[in-house]
């Protein structure tokens, strides 16, 4: 037995089910399929993920038990009648009134009266090139009982009460949600006002996220009027220090996963021959103005301090630093929020840290062996852009200024 997997070679290819070589072989595989089940409380769905397959279970689709009035329910879930389920106007079946979207073919469905105070919020997690709608808790606690006020909000938002009050006890704009719909997004605001609390609806596209990244600058250059910036793909761009409406400092962590795997033919499945971790953690600040929404991005690892004339230190921190100081002297109009570090575990509900996987390719471990290795990098960089963006939107709004740009 290597690698946790057990070799039966020995057996024949085929094997042979009436032999005990047969049964172990049966054995380790029932054995093998792990199972997760994920239980939907509004719709009652159960999903069973095995190893080499899934199988996908709609227990709504069992009239028995969709109709079952006894009211009896596994797992603190609700049954509905017959008359309270909502029937969608695309594929005519059945749906609990607690979903806005048919469960079947993803079409809205209608409002009824009976169904307005049972409708519920999905909260699905969107994938990277869907555009959402980001609740935004503002500042403010709601008035009468903490407990029940924030109890209820929190099961709204499918949060813990703690992290909630939490944010609310920050004293900040956050968003604690990211809906699919704009109905989705406005039934979140109309729950949440009739708890007392101040709800602001920001879309995708007014975080300007078609825009594109911010531009990473290598060398800045202060004259008495006008910041000017040099990108990393060698492009000038300019400002004048009026111009900035927003400094804003955090940190970009980003965590890659390496696994080297070796496959054959006598053993089924991959064994891992080498894992490696690495960790990088670095310095960013963001110079934002009213007229360009992407904004300049510095790294301080990557960065020219030339800038800070007879300032410069011989340490990169330390010239950052520096810099921020500079800035934030020149700019004298501009907004600083250095609070990102502070909050960012806050903003996992609404935006969660990005994972992406590739392929690391092949790597020869010896004449006629090679081992394939797959690559797993996790980030914060579209967290802290967004972050970011929120905080040039919103003080935009405080002076009215336009926001289109």
């Amino acid at each position: 037995m290597r690698g946790g997997v057990r070799d039966y070679t020995s057996c024949g290819r085929q094997g042979n089910p009436d032999n005990a070589c047969g049964a172990r072989r049966r054995a380790a595989n029932d054995g093998a399929h792990s199972r997760e089940r994920d239980q939907t409380s509004s719709h009652g769905i159960g999903t069973d993920v095995h190893t080499n397959h899934t199988v996908k279970r709609l227990a709504v689709e069992d009239e028995n038990q969709l109709f079952d009035d006894s009211g009896a329910t596994t797992g603190g879930q609700r049954r509905f009648s017959p008359e309270e389920l909502v029937a969608c106007e695309g594929c005519r079946r059945a749906n609990p009134p607690t979903r806005m979207s048919c469960l079947y073919c993803g079409a809205k469905l209608p409002l009824t009266a009976a169904g307005a105070a049972l409708r519920r919020p999905t909260l699905r997690p969107l994938e990277d090139w869907e555009r959402g709608h980001n609740v935004v808790l503002l500042p403010g606690a709601p008035p009468g009982s903490r407990t029940q006020t924030f109890a209820a909000a929190a099961e709204l938002l499918s949060i813990a009460a703690p992290r909630l009050i939490e944010a609310v006890d920050a004293r900040e704009a956050l968003p604690v949600a990211r809906a699919a719909s704009a109905d989705e997004a406005k039934l979140i605001e109309e729950r949440l006002g009739a708890l007392g609390f101040k709800v602001l609806i920001v879309a995708d596209d007014e975080l300007a996220e078609e825009a594109g990244p911010p531009r990473r600058v290598r060398k800045l250059e202060f004259a008495e009027d006008v910041l000017s910036a040099w990108t990393s793909g060698g492009e000038q761009a300019s400002a004048s220090w009026g111009e900035v409406v927003l400094l804003a400092a955090g940190r970009i962590k980003t965590k890659r996963v390496e696994v080297e795997e070796r496959s054959g033919r006598v053993r089924p499945g991959a064994e891992v021959v080498d894992a490696r971790e690495i960790f990088a953690d670095e310095a960013a600040l963001e110079i934002h103005t009213a007229r360009d929404a992407c904004g300049w991005r510095i790294m301080s690892g990557n960065f020219d301090y030339t800038c800070l004339g007879a300032r410069k230190g011989l340490l990169a921190l330390r010239n950052f630093e520096t810099l921020i100081e500079e800035l934030r002297a020149r700019a004298a109009g501009a907004a600083f929020d250095g609070g990102y570090n502070r909050l960012r575990h806050l903003l996992s509900a609404a935006w969660p840290l990005a994972e992406r996987e590739e392929s690391g390719g092949l790597r020869r471990e010896r004449p006629g062996k090679f081992n394939a290795e797959a690559v797993t990098v996790v980030s914060n960089d579209a967290q802290f852009t967004r972050y970011v963006r929120l905080r040039r939107l919103l003080e935009l709004r405080r002076r009215g200024a336009d926001v289109s740009a």
